[in-house]
């Protein structure tokens, strides 16, 4: 039996001509087969048009690059909402649990499970559509962590 995913969302973020920064993006679609009915849809920031792309799904899975230059390049992280995370300080565009609030508090029905991962791009951030071969050879291998991480947080039989 297929499992079918139509309460989940997944939104990937990020700058698709910015080569890394646009893994969100590169990582939604590639997500968004693994889980077949889901919604897929990619967006350059977080912002309330966010609100529109998530209100009416019971979980949300949202995919970012993240620049820690700490960790390796292709790294995954989920990071715990609410709490200090991706989105606390980003480039992006107000944090996501800001957001989540207000779509809580104009009465919209609000993902009830929220799933935030980062994928480590590096500090070099190139121009260009496509990933950089570095990334290009762990990014099947973040993808796989985050299905995994998704498959394991997420309560198909609540959805």
């Amino acid at each position: 039996m297929t499992e079918i995913w139509e309460n989940l969302v997944i939104v990937g973020m990020g700058n698709p001509l910015l080569s890394d920064d646009g893994v969100g993006h590169h990582a939604a679609r590639s997500l968004g087969s693994a889980f077949p009915g889901s919604a897929v849809h990619t967006i350059p920031m977080i912002g309330m048009d966010l609100l529109d792309l998530i209100d009416g799904f019971h979980s949300l899975c949202l995919v970012d690059a993240m620049t820690t230059g700490t960790v390796p390049i292709g790294t995954v992280k989920r990071f715990p909402l609410p709490g200090p995370g991706l989105h606390s300080c980003s480039s992006h565009g107000p944090d996501l649990q800001s957001v989540l609030s207000l779509g809580h508090a104009l009465n919209l029905n609000i993902p009830q499970t929220t799933l935030l991962y980062g994928i480590e791009i590096g500090t070099e951030i190139p121009f260009g559509e496509d990933l950089t071969p570095s990334l290009q050879r762990c990014f099947k291998t973040a993808v796989r962590q985050i299905d995994m991480g998704v498959k394991s947080l997420i309560d198909l039989s609540s959805q």
